[in-house]
Parts: structure tokens; C-alpha cells; sequence
């Protein structure tokens, strides 16, 4: 702890079971005969110091198996050697191999990660990232809601003195690099594909326009319809929540229709999960009776009980470019805070064919 008489003692860090044996930075400077100041400035690679001194203190911590308390240190500077992550929910299938990238490559930077998750809505966003700045964070790398990211949040993390840089979803107004998927694109290109199978009657499952990306899918939608000659109706756009069972209720509905759709787009590969399992819970199949895309390419959509046709978004390189430019930052250097759009790739898989009115003539 850092306070009382003993303000600003560094504990090491110990093994499960050894606090008694923990090495200590008072233990050092006895064992070398210098003062604890001078131990925590060759321990912290500090320049006012001598090479000569520094080297000798660092192999007597080795030799003595210290382990630095980097929580402790950060109480000492301000700031520490960690960098937080917020993810949502809706990114955790796929999250897995993006985390372990960013932790991987912190780790190569000296950086340790510290992941929170925000809920999925705009009060979960504030609770993590307030989580986050009381462990003193160097940087943040966010992964904000899809139905809504408050800027206000946001800015007060930037206005705290925190680096921040912003993937997969667009916070619109803030002044910090972010690098996204193209939201527009995505929707487009999975609608022109239903289009070119002979599809008319398409309903999009859709993330509310209250997010930034919900406006740009929408706006995909609606442009690759009218470029086709299709008019979209208030019934074409259903916003949807989050969720298999959102999926599997709004297709419940769709299916009661005088005419339900041939061809169902859904907002994210779990929103379209939900619509297999109810097309087959009505006696129906996939994709003979209703093609279905959907969104994020998730780890399970080509398992799924129809291999599902979906939109492939560059997480992968997304979490690369935030952590090259947060990791920019943290050196010093000067980064723009312009919003980074990569593309998106159609993956096609069993789950749309030509709709089967215009099959059978």
C-alpha cells in the first residue's frame, strides 16, 4: 500500500503464497549500499544516474528475484505501464484471437493489458472507462457500443490526460485516430449480392440509426435497393437489437406476413443465427425458401446449421493500426485524429441462392 509513513514504498510483486519472501526495494538498496531513490532511478532506467551504478543495482535485483509492482509505481508517477481495453459484448465471438494480438503485442512493447467490458450500452461505456482511468492506464484502445457511443464520454478521457484511439465503431466528433471497417460498404455489397440472385422482397435487420454505423449500414441498404430499381418501404428496415433472440423474433414476425421476404440481411452474424433457428422452427429452410447474410463473420458462421454467407470485417488489421498508432502516442509522437476506414469482404457461403418464385418461373 502507498501512504502513511510508508508513502511511497514500492512492494514487489510475489507468487501466491510467498509474501513473506518478497523482495523489496529497500532490500536492494541495503544489499547495495545506496539509498532507495537511487535504486527506484536505475530500476526505472532514469538518466541521473551512472551506467556503472544502474548495472550493478539491476544484477543485484535479478539476483534477489525482484519483481516490480507496477500498480504501485503507477500510484508514484501518475500513469503506469498498462493500457486498457474496452470491448462490448457483440465483439467477444470474435474477440478472442483480436485480444490475444493486442496483450501479444503490448507485451512486446513492455505494455501490460487490462480488459473491461462496457455491457453494451452507453452507461456499461462510462463505468468501464472510469474503471479503467482509476487504474492510471497510459492508453485505451475502445471498442464502443454499436447502437449508441456517447462523445462526452469519450472526450472526458481524452481531456484526463489518457491516450486514446477508437476501433470498429465511429464516435463521431471526437478528436482522437480511430480506424474502422467500412460500415457503409458493408451493407451495400451484402445487398447488391441478394440483388444479383434475383431477390426483391429483402428486409434488413438493422442496427438503430442512433450509432454512426447504423446511419452508414442503413444508407448501404437503401442506395444498393434504389440503384436496383427497388423502392424501400418502411417495412424494409426493421431495427433490431443486439442478440440471437432478437433475430429469432423479428423473424417470427416477417414469417406472418402476406408476403414475408425471400431474403432476410441481418446486422450481425448472432442477429442471424436467430433468423435460421426460426426459418426452421416454421417447417421452412435455408437458403430454399429465405436466403439470409449477415454481418462480422464470427468464428461460428461457417458451422452453423447452414454454412451462413456473411460480410468479413478487418478486425484483425483494425487492432493492428490502433495499437501502432496508440503505441506512437505513448512515445511522444504526434498522430491525427482522423477516422482510419478499412474495407470489408463478402464471404459467400449456403445460405443465399435465386429466391424460389423466380426459380420456378
Amino acid at each position: 500500500l502507498i501512504g502513511g509513513s510508508g508513502s511511497g514504498r514500492l512492494a514487489a510483486s510475489f507468487l501466491p503464497g510467498n509474501e513473506a519472501m518478497a523482495t523489496t526495494v529497500y532490500d536492494i538498496a541495503r544489499a547495495a549500499g545506496v539509498g532507495r531513490t537511487t535504486v527506484l532511478r536505475a530500476l526505472w532506467d532514469r538518466d541521473d544516474i551512472s551506467p556503472e551504478t544502474k548495472d550493478r543495482i539491476k544484477k543485484i535485483a535479478v539476483e534477489m528475484k525482484y519483481r516490480p509492482n507496477h500498480i504501485a509505481r503507477s500510484l508514484v508517477m501518475g500513469h503506469s505501464n498498462m493500457v486498457g481495453v474496452m470491448a462490448t459484448p457483440s465483439v467477444f465471438p470474435t474477440s478472442y484471437s483480436t485480444i490475444e494480438l493486442i496483450e501479444s503485442e503490448l507485451r512486446d512493447a513492455d505494455y501490460s493489458m487490462l480488459l473491461s467490458s462496457s455491457g453494451g450500452h452507453p452507461g456499461g461505456e462510462r463505468r468501464a472507462l472510469e474503471q479503467l482511468v482509476a487504474n492510471r492506464v497510459a492508453g485505451v484502445i475502445a471498442i464502443p457500443a454499436s447502437h449508441s457511443a456517447d462523445p462526452e464520454v469519450y472526450q472526458e478521457l481524452l481531456d484526463s490526460g489518457v491516450k486514446v484511439v477508437i476501433i470498429d465503431r465511429c464516435v463521431e466528433g471526437l478528436k482522437a485516430p480511430q480506424v474502422i471497417g467500412d460500415d457503409y460498404r458493408a451493407a451495400k455489397v451484402a445487398t447488391e449480392h441478394l440483388i444479383s440472385l434475383g431477390h426483391k422482397r429483402i428486409v434488413y435487420l438493422a442496427i438503430p440509426q442512433t450509432s454512426y454505423s447504423g446511419r452508414e449500414r442503413i444508407r448501404g441498404f437503401g442506395d444498393a435497393m434504389s440503384e436496383a430499381g427497388l423502392r424501400v418501404t418502411a417495412s424494409s428496415i426493421i431495427e433490431t437489437q443486439f442478440g440471437e433472440e432478437f433475430g429469432s423474433a423479428a423473424t417470427e414476425e416477417l414469417l406472418k406476413w402476406k408476403n414475408p421476404p425471400t431474403a432476410i440481411l441481418a446486422r450481425h452474424d448472432i442477429v442471424a443465427a436467430g433468423v435460421i433457428r426460426a426459418v426452421y422452427a416454421n417447417g421452412l429452410s435455408i437458403p430454399e425458401d429465405i436466403s439470409v447474410v449477415g454481418n462480422g463473420d464470427i468464428w461460428c458462421s461457417d458451422i452453423l446449421r447452414v454454412p451462413l454467407t456473411t460480410v468479413r470485417h478487418p478486425i484483425m488489421d483494425m487492432a493492428r493500426n490502433a495499437l501502432r498508432k496508440l503505441l506512437a502516442m505513448l512515445s511522444g509522437a504526434s498522430v491525427e485524429p482522423t477516422v482510419e476506414v478499412l474495407g470489408v469482404e463478402l464471404t459467400m457461403r449456403m445460405s443465399t441462392a435465386p429466391p424460389k418464385l423466380e426459380v420456378r418461373g
